[in-house]
């Protein structure tokens, strides 16, 4: 490349606070540009919704073991853990879609 080119991609490198060879490499397979930051936040709230569904697959498993041997699973906590799991599915497909258009 080029000075002009190379000033570019070093100005966007320092923009999103990543590297120049990162900043080439994500150009090149088509990672959207995110800023430190953003990449921090976005780490930060998949953490939390692997936690999340971590404790769901728990929750799960625990009423599938209280049914299976016949005991009386209260439908409010069925419903608690279903509500979750929608909200859990519903917080990752809007992630997915921000991160799609960007």
């Amino acid at each position: 490349m080029n000075d002009e080119e190379f000033m570019q991609v070093q100005a966007r490198a320092i923009a999103l606070g990543i590297s120049v060879p990162r900043t080439l490499v994500e150009a090149a397979i088509g990672v959207p540009p995110l800023t430190r930051r953003e990449r921090d936040v976005l780490h930060q709230e998949l953490t939390g919704l692997k936690f999340l569904l971590g404790n769901l697959t728990n929750n799960v498993n625990q009423i599938a073991r209280a049914l299976n041997s016949d005991a009386d699973v209260p439908t409010r906590q069925i419903r608690a853990v279903l509500e979750r799991a929608a909200a859990a599915a519903a917080r990752v497909e809007a992630l997915a879609e921000e991160y799609r258009a960007s």
